[in-house]
């Protein structure tokens, strides 16, 4: 199977609709065609540019998941977005586009430090403007380890939102308890989840974090394969688990001091696996240099 003819995937992620960007083209499947993902910080509007490539999007397009209601043309600098796209004879088309909000809360504290949302320390790196104590906000933005590095922050009307939380599981913290980011997961027993996996959690605030209503795992609505993802690396765990945050894709290693959390990076990967990209049964080698030269894999 070639992998022009592989769906890939991504998740874009953040900041003057800042993204690094995940690309694939479509696959014929029992079930039909699977889309395209493209992962990053989005750097201009009209068309998304993310990592150089242009995303072509359609008038009107509805933006899932979004806080409050919105279509592509509401985007923004420092949206987070995961699309899922197919790869056409001029381009890069955008089938699905939704928000990807790591945080929707409360603003509970405010400091030399930064914001508090959900129990996570949040960088608002010069955006919290006149943001008080009690102010509901919508925060994108990328991980790096518990704190939430913001590329876009907005401030909703009145407080009567659910709450919101998307980020990596990486099992409890050393209180035993479920986190994600800097958020305490309560309400649900997440025994179905995986070190490493993308949880999307909507629910109630509490003073620490999140009791959730509802949970879902992973950042798109429909099938993807290859995934270009931007964002920082978790500290590998005892067993060498490491992922991009925020990704939902996870690799090893057996030399942890190699991995740098404090600086940006961009992989791809599929099937849940970071950095293994299937491109041996390739029928159109000229056509795989060229594709995977377009995503920076």
């Amino acid at each position: 199977m070639s992998i022009r003819a592989r769906a890939l995937a991504a998740i874009l992620a953040s900041a003057w609709l800042s993204s690094s960007a995940v690309a694939q083209d479509s696959e014929e499947r029992e079930g039909g065609i699977i889309g395209t993902g493209i992962v990053g910080t989005v750097t201009h509007l009209g068309s998304i540019f993310v990592n150089d490539l242009r995303v072509q999007v359609a008038d009107g397009m509805p933006v899932t998941g979004s806080v409050p209601a919105m279509t592509v043309a509401d985007l923004r600098p420092g949206h987070t977005v995961a699309i899922v796209a197919e790869r056409r004879e001029d381009g890069w088309h955008a089938r699905q586009v939704r928000q990807v909000l790591p945080l929707v809360g409360q603003v509970t504290g405010i400091g030399a430090q930064g914001l508090t949302v959900l129990g996570t320390q949040v960088d608002p790196g010069g955006l919290s403007g006149d943001l008080q104590v009690g102010d509901w906000v919508a925060v994108s933005g990328l991980w790096q380890g518990p704190r939430l590095l913001a590329s876009r922050i907005e401030a909703l009307e009145g407080a009567d939102h659910p709450a919101r939380l998307s980020g990596s599981y990486l099992g409890p913290n050393p209180n035993g308890d479920t986190v994600i980011g800097g958020s305490v997961l309560s309400g649900i027993e997440p025994w179905h989840l995986q070190p490493g996996d993308l949880v999307r959690v909507t629910g109630q605030p509490t003073p620490e974090g999140i009791r959730a209503d509802a949970l879902t795992t992973g950042l798109f609505d429909e099938a993807v394969g290859l995934i270009q993802v931007q964002g920082y690396l978790s500290r590998p765990q005892a067993t060498g688990l490491y992922t991009v945050l925020g990704s939902g894709l996870v690799a090893y290693t057996d030399q942890p001091q190699m991995i740098d959390t404090l600086t940006t990076v961009i992989q791809c990967g599929q099937m849940g696996r970071l950095g293994e990209i299937e491109a041996n049964d390739l029928t159109e080698p000229g056509l795989e240099t060229r594709f995977l030269s377009e995503l920076s894999c």
